[in-house]
Formats: C-alpha cells, structure tokens, sequence
C-alpha cells in the first residue's frame, strides 16, 4: 500500500486558497494534478485548531471525541482548559495505523501522542498550551502538554539522525525578546520541522504515515491580518516548505512512495468587535470565548435563563449543544453571534470596564458555523488519485480518507471521499 504525508497548514480556508494560489505554485500543481476539495472540507461546530485538528486524526465529530473547543471544561479543576491529544475519546489515524503494523510518525504535529508514533517531536508552539503561561494557576493538563512538547524517539532514529548532522534541533520561538523575532523565529521552526520529516522520510526506516504541520500562517493572519502582505508571506513561505519536501523526496527516489493530504484546522477571517463577556455576565459565570462561539457553565435553569436574556439583549443567540458531548449536555451551553455580524467573545483589557470594543486579534477564527470562510481547504496526490475536483467534504471523512489511502481498518461510519 502506498505510505502518505499528512501536512496541515494553519488557518487556510478554501476560499482563501483560492484567491492566493496564483502565488503558490507548489499547492496550485498539486491541486491540479490530484483531488482538490473545491469548496473546502466542513469546519466543526467551533472551527479553532484543537477540534479542527482532530478532527483530522480521528473520523467522528466533537459530541463523539470530545474536542468541541480550543479550551474545554474540565469538571475536577472547574475550569476551561486547553484541549490535548489525551483528551480525545476514540482511537486516532496514528494509533490504528502503528497497531496495524505500520510505522507512524509525527513532526510538530498537535494533538498526537507520542506513544502511538515510532518517532515523535512535539510542536514548538506546545509551551503555548501551558495555563501557566496565560493564567496564574498551573492546571495537571499541563503535564499532558509538557510531554506533548517533547520528543519520543524510542528507537534513536531521530538521534542518530541530530548525531550524524543530517537534521538540526529546533529553535524556541517563545523566548525571542520581541514580537517580530518571534514571528521570524517561528517561521524558521516550521522549516525545521519539515527539514525533520523530510529525513525521515528519506530514511531506511521510514515512516507510513508521516503528520507534519505548519503553523505560522494562522499566527501571522491573527497579528497582520488574513489578507495583509505579512500573512501573505507566510503562506508563500508554507508553500515553498511543501516543494522543498517533495525536492528532497524526488532526489533520495523516494517521491513515488508517498501520496499527500493538505489540508487546514479551519478558516479565518476579521473578527473586528470584541465583545467583552467578563464585563457583561455575573462575575461568578465561567465561560470561555471561541471568536463568535461562546461556551457557559451552567449553574441551574435560572442561571441559564438570566445568561440567556442578558447576551440576547445584545444580540447574542442561544445555540444548540449537539456538538458538546452526551455527558457534559446541559453542563455546558452555547451561544452564537448574531448573523453577518464580526463579534468576538473576549475578555476586556486590564482594567476596562468597557462592554466592546477592538478585537485583539486583526483576523480570527471560530466562526458562525455556516461561512464560507470556514471551509478549509484540501488537496490530495499521490498514483492512485486521478485529477479530479469535488464540491465539499466533511470533517469526519478526513481521517477515514486516509485511513484507505493506508489501507487500515478503523471504526468509523463515515466514508472516505476518495
């Protein structure tokens, strides 16, 4: 069976991609010459990147493996916390392909496991995921993302490759001094990591199932802006990581073993009015904001009607939970903003008692479901893909995509769309 790459760039939707890839001349061949999933695959109920990340791993939606936000609430510290790969409920790509006997591995990849992978090096963005950097109080899943962050190398492949030279550790981006050295910085860990995977690739024992990521353009569309000239940059930059991959593929006559899956987490797009829900709820409500999703605690049915009738005074509607896991149903409820409407659900800036305001971000993510600005992206190649473009996807028929390209048996109900 073939083996396959999966590479996600961050933050692409469909309709995005469409518009810049006259400037991306590795993804337009790749488009042309295999599966292009025109109007992009769907986004989950709230597109951020640990669900849409997920859901590119494992084929069920968020109500079945549990990853329905960025911050899920987590009952036994009652708080909102960030998601990790030991929270997913259900078997994922990795885990079933290495069980089946294929080599995985995973290069910066989030929300992996280490142990599901024969060789493993955590995202450089994982620090990100400590409360501790965000919040005063640490929380026990930081653990989860420490260990996230590391690297897994229980056959010293990756060592020996550090050891004779042929791939470099990576850089820190978080401790640059300043923003700009940080965005530099991060660009350069991407390049890094697909330099590690390309390696592996490229070696006597090579993986599979290889899941790499490339992360900036999401960061440079939230501090620039989508369609800034910065953030058009970094999308060129991705691209250029995917033709110096299958260069280095095509020179160690491996290129014809690999098929390839790229694809986005979500979309984004401006978000430019932050609503500021700490200043507008009970100050005893816990909730966390997922641009224009917002998730509440639910204290009681007074608690929620009071919720419910002070965000509708400001437009903001009560939406279903069918996305929120069967057990943590009435726990955890949902609101939308308004349609056509460019709300983002955030916490105020120190000190202001201000109800709105600017967004801090310039482009975001988590959309009303339903915008086409949420549609990612998707592009497959490889011998057995015939050139051929289809409508639309959905979230669940990622993973079981590539569970046929792979040629693995999963649980899942849902078809693969090649």
């Amino acid at each position: 069976m073939p083996k396959l790459i999966m590479i996600m760039i961050d933050g692409v939707s469909a309709l995005h991609f469409s518009q810049q890839r006259a400037n991306l001349p590795n993804l337009d061949l790749l488009a042309k010459q295999g599966l292009q999933v025109e109007y992009g695959v769907s986004p989950e109920m709230a597109g951020v990147s640990m669900p849409g990340r997920t859901s590119i791993i494992c084929g069920t939606p968020p109500a079945e493996h549990g990853i329905y936000a960025n911050q899920i609430f987590d009952e036994s510290q009652s708080l909102f916390r960030w998601a990790h790969g030991y929270d997913i409920r259900g078997k994922t790509i990795p885990q079933l392909a290495k069980e089946q006997g294929l080599r995985v591995a995973s290069i910066g990849y989030g929300m992996s496991r280490p142990e599901d992978c024969h060789a493993y090096m955590g995202p450089w963005w994982a620090d990100d995921m400590l409360m501790r950097a965000r919040d005063e109080t640490p929380t026990p899943s930081d653990e989860h993302w420490r260990k996230a962050g590391t690297m897994y190398d229980p056959e010293g492949q990756l060592q020996a490759l550090f050891d004779q030279g042929i791939i470099e550790q990576p850089v820190h981006p978080n401790t640059a001094s300043d923003t700009a050295e940080r965005m530099q910085l991060g660009l350069l860990a991407d390049h890094q990591m697909l330099d590690i995977g390309a390696a592996l690739a490229c070696s006597e024992q090579a993986p599979d199932l290889l899941l790499l990521e490339l992360g900036m353009p999401d960061y440079y569309m939230h501090k620039y802006g989508q369609f800034s000239d910065l953030a058009s940059f970094s999308l060129r930059h991705a691209d250029a990581m995917v033709g110096i991959l299958r260069e280095r593929l095509r020179q160690a006559d491996c290129l014809d073993d690999y098929h390839f899956m790229i694809l986005s987490d979500h979309g984004h797009t401006a978000l430019n009015h932050g609503v500021y829900i700490n200043n507008i709820l009970p100050t005893d409500t816990q909730w966390n904001g997922e641009g224009s999703v917002l998730f509440v605690v639910r204290q009681n049915q007074v608690h929620e009607d009071e919720v419910s009738a002070i965000l509708a005074s400001h437009g903001i509607e009560r939406w279903n939970d069918e996305h929120i896991p069967n057990d943590m149903q009435g726990q955890i409820i949902t609101f939308m903003a308004p349609a056509n409407s460019d709300m983002s659900f955030e916490k105020s800036p120190p000190g202001s008692a201000a109800l709105s305001g600017p967004s801090k971000y310039l482009s975001n993510h988590g959309l009303r479901p339903g915008r086409i600005e949420d549609f990612r992206f998707c592009i497959c190649h490889g011998s057995s893909i015939k050139p051929q473009t289809i409508s639309q996807a959905k979230a669940i028929q990622v993973a079981p995509t590539m569970a046929k390209i792979l040629g693995i048996r999963t649980p899942w109900q849902a078809q693969a769309f090649v």
